[in-house]
């Protein structure tokens, strides 16, 4: 967390610094609004905002008011600095979005005293950021494979469609189904079942390119978003699986196979309907003998 004092007396700036940097705070000054909110909207990180009340150009109040209005992840904590003591000035401060307010000249204790509750105030809302981003990605993750689940690939699959759409590009789609895997559960237990679960979306991310979409939709069933790819390029990704998946060096004593149904989407397709088309070649395959794709078109 950084502090950026806002002050146009050249002495004030100096004092503000030197005492802050005394206490062992990151601090930058600017002489104005202006480049205080340059700062500000180049910030990645919380920033504690020390404002002169009066500023050539902008004032203090208005540069509240305009970081108040910005979108920002991170907090920013505003303090107004001003000779300024009526009451009716302190509303204005605080209504205009301050976080806090102090009169010059003011008490060394007392200032301090406010920087270290601004501190914990934008550590608390730190904490805050961090753990909504926890939850934005538990929201969009498949716990047991840490692989997108259902609501992330239909936003992934929206913006794929639409960029395919611009570059006229094909792109395929993989439905990759465990075969028997209720005998696994049963046979072995569910502990083994998910370790299976596991070990395939590991096959499947060893497998692909960093551009493709890999989701687990449930239970035992994957889909591969293939952007760029025409059939030719998803038969060759569905035989590099069916090699890793042969050659694992781990739950060998489980027989693990993949039956695979590829189908090309159409730039007017939605996830459904593709994933339509995928699916009866995924049942095709399975009707076939099961380890093994089949591609949508060449089996109806």
């Amino acid at each position: 967390m950084k502090i950026i004092v806002t002050e146009d007396s050249a002495v004030y700036r100096h004092l503000l610094c030197t005492q802050l940097a005394d206490w062992s705070y990151s601090v930058e000054a600017v002489p104005d609004a202006e480049s205080a909110l340059s700062l500000v909207v180049a910030a990645a990180e919380p920033v504690l905002l020390l404002i002169d009340w009066e500023l050539p150009g902008m004032s203090g109040l208005d540069l509240v008011s305009k970081i108040r209005g910005l979108q920002r992840k991170h907090y920013i904590y505003a303090v107004l600095l001003t000779a300024r003591a009526d009451k009716t000035d302190i509303a204005a401060a605080l209504n205009a979005g301050a976080d806090d307010y102090l009169v010059k000249p003011f008490h060394e204790q007392e200032f301090r005293a406010r920087i270290q509750v601004a501190m914990r105030t934008l550590a608390l809302h730190e904490k805050l950021v961090v753990a909504n981003e926890q939850l934005e990605t538990l929201a969009l993750q498949d716990p047991l494979t840490d692989l997108m689940n259902r609501r992330a690939l239909r936003r992934a699959f929206d913006r794929e469609r639409l960029r395919a759409q611009r570059n006229r590009s094909d792109t395929t789609l993989m439905l990759c189904d465990i075969d028997l895997f209720k005998q696994v559960n049963d046979t072995h237990g569910h502990a083994t079942g998910d370790a299976v679960i596991k070990l395939v979306a590991d096959v499947l991310n060893a497998a692909a390119r960093g551009s493709d979409l890999i989701a687990r939709l449930g239970g035992d069933e994957f889909l591969l978003v293939l952007p760029e790819t025409a059939v030719p390029g998803a038969v060759i990704l569905a035989e590099r699986v069916k090699q890793l998946l042969d050659g694992r060096g781990e739950l060998r004593e489980v027989a693990i196979s993949l039956s695979i149904g590829i189908a090309t989407m159409s730039r007017e397709d939605t996830l459904q309907q593709a994933v339509e088309r995928a699916d009866a070649a995924l049942y095709a395959a399975k009707r076939a003998g099961r380890n093994r794709y089949c591609v949508a078109g060449s089996v109806e």
